[in-house]
C-alpha cells in the first residue's frame, strides 16, 4: 500500500510537468518578462532579453561594469564515472545571468500601475570563494539577497510602484550581485504567474526537468504499511496527533505513529556540559498553515533551572534523496537536514513534521531532576502540552587521550583564499570559526588538509604555507588532536613524467620512472621541512586515495610509498588490509585506514604490537554511502562499536560534500551529503552527525567508568569491592555487542537498548563515587 502522501506527491510531479511543458502565457499589457543574459545567451519564451548594453526604455538607467554569464545545463554530462546528471538543470532563463560588484539600476517601461515583481537571482556558473551579498530595491521596499558559490537561486519578492509609467529595481552590492530574471505583475495575474512561471522555473533549477524526472522511480522499500492506530476523540478534534520516538530511529513523513508513543513524556539523561537530544512529532489529520513550537525552562526540585535558551529548536527537512550516492534514477523521500525550527512553514496531512530538541546541560548544572514541556501549537489550533523530564547525573566524563575522533573536511579557509572582495573573505573567516565550534561540539577534533603544490620548476615547489598556518593556528586553538592526514600531489608528478592520468582508484597507473618517485621524495621533503621549521605537528603523507589492487596499482603504489618513506616521513592508504591483494604494501604503510572494523580486533592488536603500525577506520557507511538512515548505526560506530573495534581513529569523509546545487540531491556526479549551510555560514547538521556526537559520548561513560575502576581496584576496601561489580557490568555491555565490520540497519541494539546500556555504565559510576570515588 502506498500512503496517501505518496500519490499526492506523484500528482504534484505531474501537474509541475504539464506547467512547464504545456502552459505558454498569453502576452499581456499587466505582465511584463525580462530575460538577463549575454548578447549570446539564449532567451526564454515570451521573455524579452536583457544584456549588459541594453538601455532605456528597458535596460540600465544606472551601471557600473556588468558582467555576463552563461552556462546552459540541459542534458547529461561527461564525467570520470560516465554520463552524469549535471551540476544544476537550467532553462533558457535560468543559464544565463548578470553580475556586478558595483550599484545598477535596471528600469522597463510599463503601463502606470503598482506591480509585484520577482527576482530571480543565482548562478548557473562555477564560482568558487564568492559570497553573494547584496540588496534588491524598488521604492521604499528592499529584499537583502545573500548565498555562497555556485549552481543556486534564491527568490526576492517585492512590490513596484510605476506610477509613472517606469519600474525601477536598484541592485546594490556588499559583495557582488547576480540575476537571472525579472518578472512584474499585477494582482490578477498572480496565480497566472506564480503556477505558469514562477513554479515551473523552480521545479527545473531545484530539481530537474519534469521529462528527466519521469526516469527516476521512487524506492518504496522503507513504506510504511502498518495499520493506523484509533486516535483519541479529542486528537481527532484538534486535527493532529503527537507522537515520539528515539532520536535515533527514523521518522519518514509515512511513519505510522505507535500508540503508545502518542501524546509522550519525554525522558532523558545527561552530564553536566553534555548535548543531549530528544525528537517529538507531529501528524496532522489536516493542513496546516504553520506551528510554533515552545519549550519551557527546565526546572529542578530546587536552584537555578535550565534556560529555555539551551534548548536548540529545528526541523527534520524531507528531501528526495538516493538510496547510494552515486545510484541513478531511483530515489526515496528521507528526512535529512535539521534546519533552523520556522513556525510559518506548513505541516501537511498526513506527512510527518519531526521537530529535533537539543539540550545543553550548563557546565555548572547541579544534579538531580529537571521538569519543564515542549508545547505545539499548529495554526489556529488547539496547543498540545508534552511533559519533559531530564535527569542530570553528578558525572564528569573523560575523554580517552589514545582515541581520535576526525573527519575529512573541505576548509572554508581553502575559500577564503580565493576570495577577491573583503565581504566574502570576512565570510569564510566567520564561516571557518562555526565549523570549528561545531566540530568540537560532536567531539571531533582532527580532520584531513592537504599540502597541495604542482610538479617541481626550476628545482622549486610553490606552496601557501601560510594559509596552511592560519588552519593550524585554528586547529590548535580548539584543541585539536593530532597527527594530521595531509594529501600531497602524486598523480601531478606522474603526469608530468608520463602525460597519463591515474584514473579512478589508480585504474590506469603502470609502475612510474625513477624521476617519478625522486620528484615525489624531494616534494616530501620540502613539505617536512617547512613542518619542523614552523613547528606543526606530525604529518601523515597521503599520496593516493583509495588504490586497486591490480598488479600495475600495487607496483605503482609500492614505488610512491618508498618515496614518501625516503624522505623520512610516515604513509597513509586507505586500503583494506584485511584484502589479500594489498599484502605487498604492508612493510611499506605506517596508517592503514579502512573503511571496516577488519581486520578483527585481536589481528590489529597484535600488529599493532609487533611493529609501528596503527590503524584508523573511516566509516563512510555512515555518512556519504548512503541516503543519511543510518542513525542508529552512526550512533553504534562512534560508541560501543568503536569501544569494541581496537581501531584508534575514526575518521569518515566528509563532514559536508556539495556536487551542483546543494540543495538538490539528485543532480551532479553524486548526491550532496552530509551537513549542510546556512545562507549566513552557519553549519546545519544531518541527524547521523547528532548520531556522532551521542556515540562519542557513549565511549566517554565508557572510558569514565574503565578509568575508575582501575582508581577503586588500586584504592582497596569498599571502592575495590563496588569496582568488581563494575567491572563485570562492563563486561556485560563489552558481550553484548553484536560485533560487525560495519554497523548499518541491521542486527543493532535498538535505539532505547543502547541507552539502556549507556545507563547500566553510568549507574556503576554513581556506585563507585558513592563508595568514595571521584
Amino acid at each position: 500500500m502506498i500512503r496517501p502522501w505518496s500519490a499526492g506527491l506523484q500528482t504534484r510531479i505531474a501537474v509541475a510537468a504539464i506547467l512547464l511543458c504545456a502552459v505558454a502565457l498569453p502576452a499581456s499589457a499587466a505582465v511584463y518578462r525580462f530575460d538577463f543574459g549575454s548578447d549570446k545567451s539564449a532567451v526564454q519564451a515570451d521573455f524579452t532579453a536583457v544584456t549588459p548594453a541594453s538601455k532605456a526604455p528597458v535596460g540600465w538607467a544606472q551601471a557600473g561594469k556588468l558582467d555576463a554569464r552563461d552556462q546552459a545545463y540541459t542534458e547529461f554530462v561527461e564525467t570520470y564515472r560516465g554520463k552524469q546528471p549535471p551540476p544544476v538543470w537550467t532553462t533558457p532563463l535560468s543559464q544565463d545571468q548578470i553580475t556586478s560588484t558595483e550599484p545598477a539600476e535596471f528600469v522597463a517601461k510599463v503601463e502606470p500601475g503598482v506591480y509585484r515583481a520577482w527576482v530571480l537571482c543565482g548562478t548557473s556558473a562555477s564560482y568558487r570563494g564568492q559570497v553573494f551579498d547584496f540588496d534588491v530595491t524598488s521604492g521604499d521596499t528592499t529584499v537583502p539577497v545573500l548565498f555562497e558559490n555556485s549552481y543556486q537561486f534564491r527568490d526576492a519578492f517585492l512590490k513596484v510602484d510605476a506610477a509613472g509609467g517606469e519600474a525601477h529595481l536598484k541592485f546594490t552590492p556588499r559583495s557582488r550581485w547576480i540575476i537571472a530574471a525579472v518578472v512584474l505583475w499585477q494582482d490578477a495575474d498572480e496565480a497566472q504567474v506564480r503556477d505558469g512561471i514562477i513554479k515551473p522555473e523552480r521545479e527545473v533549477v531545484d530539481n530537474m526537468p519534469p521529462a528527466e524526472f519521469e526516469k527516476w522511480k521512487l524506492n518504496p522499500r522503507v513504506l510504511d504499511n502498518s495499520p493506523m492506530p484509533a486516535f483519541a476523540e479529542a486528537d481527532q478534534k484538534r486535527g493532529y496527533v503527537v507522537h515520539a520516538r528515539h532520536w535515533a530511529e527514523v521518522v519518514y513523513p509515512y511513519t505510522v505513529p505507535i500508540a503508545a508513543q502518542i501524546n509522550p513524556t519525554l525522558r532523558t539523561f545527561a552530564t553536566p556540559g553534555e548535548y543531549e537530544p530528544l525528537t517529538i512529532s507531529v501528524l496532522p489529520l489536516r493542513d496546516f498553515a504553520g506551528a510554533k513550537v515552545e519549550v519551557s525552562d527546565l526546572k529542578p526540585a530546587t536552584g537555578a533551572p535550565i534556560p529555555a535558551a539551551n534548548i536548540e529548536i529545528r526541523r527534520a527537512k524531507v528531501v528526495r534523496a538516493r538510496p547510494n550516492y552515486t545510484v541513478l534514477y531511483e530515489y526515496r523521500w528521507v528526512p535529512d537536514a535539521l534546519v533552523p525550527y520556522d513556525p510559518s512553514e506548513p505541516l501537511k496531512a498526513n506527512e510527518n513534521a519531526r521537530f529535533w530538541l537539543t539540550i545543553r546541560v550548563p557546565a555548572d548544572a547541579k544534579p538531580g531532576m529537571y521538569k519543564g514541556a515542549v508545547t505545539i501549537t499548529p495554526a489556529g489550533a488547539t496547543p498540545a502540552k508534552q511533559s519533559l523530564v531530564l535527569r542530570v547525573l553528578p558525572i564528569k566524563l573523560q575523554e580517552d587521550p589514545g582515541k581520535i575522533y576526525g573527519i575529512y573536511y573541505r576548509d572554508p579557509l581553502d575559500d577564503w583564499n580565493n576570495a577577491k572582495d573583503d565581504v566574502s573573505k570576512a565570510f569564510y573567516l566567520r564561516k571557518s570559526e562555526w565549523e570549528a565550534e561545531d566540530l568540537v561540539a560532536h567531539g571531533t577534533r582532527n580532520v584531513t588538509t592537504g599540502l597541495w603544490a604542482a610538479p617541481e620548476k626550476d628545482g622549486q615547489f610553490v606552496f601557501n604555507f601560510d594559509l596552511f598556518q592560519m588552519k593550524v593556528d585554528r586547529w590548535r586553538k580548539y584543541g585539536f588532536k593530532f597527527p594530521l592526514v595531509v594529501s600531497v600531489n602524486a598523480g601531478g608528478i606522474y603526469r608530468k613524467y608520463t602525460n597519463e592520468d591515474l584514473g579512478s582508484h589508480i585504474a590506469k597507473a603502470k609502475p612510474p620512472p625513477p624521476e617519478y618517485a625522486a620528484e615525489l621524495t624531494r616534494m616530501c621533503q620540502a613539505i617536512e621541512a617547512e613542518r619542523v621549521k614552523r613547528g606543526w605537528p606530525e604529518f601523515l603523507y597521503y599520496p593516493v586515495d583509495e588504490p586497486g589492487a591490480s598488479p600495475d596499482a600495487i607496483a605503482f603504489m609500492i614505488a610512491t610509498l618508498k618515496a614518501v618513506q625516503a624522505a623520512g616521513v610516515k604513509t597513509y592508504v586507505t586500503a583494506d588490509p584485511s584484502k589479500e591483494g594489498f599484502a605487498p604494501l604492508r612493510p611499506y604503510i605506517d596508517v592503514w585506514c579502512t573503511q571496516p572494523f577488519l581486520p578483527s580486533r585481536e589481528e590489529i592488536i597484535k600488529d599493532m604490537a609487533a611493529r609501528k603500525v596503527d590503524y584508523w577506520c573511516y566509516p563512510n557507511h555512515v555518512n556519504g554511502e548512503n541516503d543519511h538512515t543510518t542513525v542508529n548505526g552512526a550512533r553504534m560506530t562512534y560508541g560501543f562499536g568503536f569501544w569494541r573495534s581496537g581501531f584508534t581513529t575514526l575518521i569518515p569523509w566528509i563532514y559536508r560534500s556539495d556536487n551542483g546545487n546543494p540543495w538538490n540531491y539528485l543532480d551532479g556526479t553524486s548526491s550532496d551529503f552530509f551537513n549542510r549551510t546556512e545562507d549566513n555560514g552557519r553549519p546545519i547538521p544531518v541527524a547521523m552527525w547528532e548520531a556522532y556526537r551521542e556515540g562519542y559520548d557513549d565511549y566517554r561513560y565508557v572510558y569514565t567508568l574503565k578509568q575508575m575502576i582501575e582508581a577503586a581496584k588500586k584504592q582497596g576496601g569498599k571502592a575495590g569491592r563496588v569496582a568488581e561489580q563494575a567491572q563485570k557490568d562492563l563486561e556485560s555491555v563489552w558481550l553484548a555487542i553484536r560485533v560487525q565490520p560495519k554497523y548499518k540497519w541491521d542486527d543493532l541494539w535498538e535505539p532505547r537498548e543502547t541507552d539502556v546500556y549507556r545507563w547500566i555504565i553510568a549507574d556503576a559510576i554513581l556506585k563507585l563515587q558513592d563508595a568514595g570515588m571521584r
